[in-house]
């Protein structure tokens, strides 16, 4: 008979890589990483950023899944875009280090639209830790299970993404991760700790909103959706809407299809720091009593200065004088 502990692992591994059918690392405040999922958004901004969060999951369960992201991007040149990310999911014994390298190109369509292609090179270092996992014996005394061993590997991915920006919409397309991965694996018919998560298969995303100005030309109220799409289990979505004050401070409302509600409020302070909070519940009985989850957001960021452009218009200016 397993003990406690070991079923433990087992319900924390497949409800931290399975609950609502995704396997990729998913947060509230989306809308402030999501060069995380599309490299497209490196350097669209035209700043120069770097944004971390911390997201502390399902608070109220022991050994609960941790987050840490980080994220930088930076325009070079009016058309091209370089971004790094890591992310850091932790969960009892399972361990996940994801990095990936963003490219991204602007094609001009128009006046007021804008075409963004990117790539994303990645790869996720993988790792599940048994040796502190026991089984109980007939005696009744812990004893370590050979059927448990470790899993060390690393998985290397691409990713794709297209953004089109328009005034103020917007529509993201992307698959971060295009190549299926294996996460356990089956010896001398022994399974692994780690079978029930299975294959991590590519998920497509869809981001879609648009920035509508308010009578006071302080306020605005932007409505925005992201959807993920994974072969073979339900459509997961996210609805949000926020309301901005003078771009310095929001505040946004989020619901999920799985029934998860979400609030975040973002604050701008010395122009160049912004700092957020969001706190996530469920309407599921057993998940709101303790499956709450938090988040804490910082970033940096600064305009890009084309030092190359601006050369080459004082260079025009001197040759016309």
């Amino acid at each position: 008979m397993r003990n406690i502990k070991f079923l433990t692992l087992i319900f924390a591994i497949f409800i931290a890589n399975q609950s609502m059918g995704q396997q990729e690392t998913s947060i509230t405040n989306y809308w402030s990483h999501m060069n995380l999922i599309n490299p497209a958004y490196a350097g669209s901004d035209n700043m120069v950023s770097f944004k971390s969060t911390l997201r502390n999951q399902w608070a109220g369960i022991s050994e609960s899944p941790v987050t840490q992201m980080a994220s930088f991007s930076k325009p070079f040149g009016d058309k091209v875009g370089l971004g790094l990310s890591i992310v850091n999911d932790k969960v009892f014994v399972e361990n996940s280090t994801y990095i990936g390298i963003d490219f991204s190109y602007k094609l001009r369509l128009s006046e007021k639209a804008l075409l963004i292609f990117g790539l994303k090179a990645a790869g996720n270092f993988y790792s599940v830790n048994s040796s502190s996992v026991y089984t109980i014996g007939a005696n009744g005394v812990n004893t370590f299970d050979p059927s448990l061993f470790n899993i060390d590997q690393f998985d290397p991915n691409i990713g794709l993404g297209f953004l089109l920006k328009r005034d103020e919409w917007f529509l993201s397309v992307s698959v971060p991760r295009m190549l299926s991965t294996v996460r356990a694996a089956v010896e001398s018919n022994v399974v692994s700790i780690a079978t029930t998560v299975g294959t991590s298969k590519p998920h497509l995303y869809v981001s879609s909103g648009y920035k509508f100005d308010l009578k006071n030309p302080k306020w605005a109220l932007t409505p925005s959706f992201l959807l993920r799409n994974v072969k073979d289990v339900p459509v997961a979505f996210d609805t949000n809407l926020l309301v901005s004050y003078n771009d310095k401070m929001d505040l946004s409302f989020t619901y999920g299809n799985s029934k998860t509600y979400a609030i975040t409020f973002g604050l701008e302070f010395s122009e160049k720091y912004r700092i957020g909070y969001s706190y996530e519940t469920s309407s599921r009985s057993l998940l709101s009593t303790e499956w709450n989850s938090s988040e804490i957001f910082l970033s940096y960021s600064i305009p890009y200065v084309n030092k190359k452009k601006d050369l080459e218009q004082i260079t025009d200016d001197v040759i016309e004088d």
